[in-house]
């Protein structure tokens, strides 16, 4: 019996070894590679299609190589810091003296430990205090900014409108309303005509919403992009936090309207006290927003979020 049982546990721990081995040997996922956006602004993005890769290395990073040095916008997964700056190196021999997250989630602030400490960290002054909580659920990255870490948390903040820099180096951040988390970041280079617009535009898709956390919003999310299409001018090129390629402002500008139109569908649907199935089930995309994925699970999740919200 005893002889028994110790080669079931022997047999067990073999599998767990087995598997072990298995998922260390599996491949890291390699950034795609660092793309030119336009004269200084560069892209280093994730894997192109199928989808299931879109997430592999985190959100779309942003490298600005400006004449004292270079900024970033997001710093993707934990474990990429030295993949950026290889691959910033491939274009420039200058160092990394900003870095801007448009929010606090793990995937665009994972790695923000991982750069020497004299670097500016720039972010919004919710997105500090998000970063800065006690305890968080595990998206929102707090425990990477614990302890010694806590260096690493932004220095500078922005509360509506902050611009970095002049001239040709000039960044604009702008901050529109609770959508994504509370503390979302538009990130504009003007010289490029160019937007990053973190998961407030996350690709051709319905949104994630960070309301597990309770600070991202699914009714505000709409009138936020509103006020994005209106109040950022001059830019035709948007950088999405997790496209793989770049997009134009009109996509941008018919997201908000594909948005707004399931909201607007959720919300005469409350009105005439239908529930979220039947919403769901009578949800036609129009098609104007042909481009933009509509999934029955995506739109349900969208509008349960938004009966949850409004009640």
């Amino acid at each position: 019996m005893k002889r028994s049982a110790s080669l079931v546990i022997l047999t067990l721990l073999g599998v767990v070894l087995t598997a072990a081995t298995y998922e260390a040997r599996q491949p890291r996922p390699e950034i795609h590679g660092i793309e030119r956006v336009a004269d200084n602004l560069y892209l280093l993005s994730n894997p192109p299609p199928p989808a299931e890769q879109s997430m592999l290395t985190g959100g779309n990073t942003v490298a600005f190589v400006t004449t004292f040095g270079v900024v970033l916008v997001d710093t993707k997964l934990e474990g990429y810091g030295q993949d950026i700056l290889d691959l910033v190196a491939t274009v420039t021999d200058k160092p990394v003296t900003t870095i801007i997250n448009t929010h606090t989630h793990f995937d665009h602030s994972g790695s923000n430990t991982e750069f020497p400490d004299t670097v500016e960290f720039v972010a919004h002054e919710n997105t500090r205090a998000q970063m800065a909580r006690a305890t968080c659920q595990p998206v929102t990255n707090c425990d990477a900014f614990k302890g010694e870490n806590a260096k690493y948390l932004p220095t500078t903040t922005v509360t509506g409108r902050k611009s970095l820099f002049d001239g040709e180096d000039r960044v604009d951040l702008y901050y529109f309303g609770r959508g994504h988390t509370d503390g979302d970041t538009f990130v504009v280079f003007p010289a490029a005509r160019t937007v990053h617009t973190g998961d407030m535009f996350q690709r051709l898709s319905l949104p994630f919403i960070d309301v597990a956390n309770g600070n991202g919003s699914a009714v505000e999310f709409g009138s936020t992009l509103m006020r994005a299409v209106d109040g950022i001018n001059n830019v035709d090129t948007v950088i999405a936090g997790h496209h793989t390629v770049t997009v134009s402002w009109d996509d941008f500008v018919n997201f908000s309207g594909f948005f707004n139109d399931v909201l607007a569908k959720a919300k005469q649907g409350m009105a005439t006290g239908q529930t979220v199935e039947q919403v769901v089930n009578a949800y036609v995309k129009p098609d104007r927003f042909s481009d933009f994925q509509a999934p029955s699970r995506g739109v349900t999740t969208l509008v349960q979020n938004i009966y949850n919200e409004s009640q």
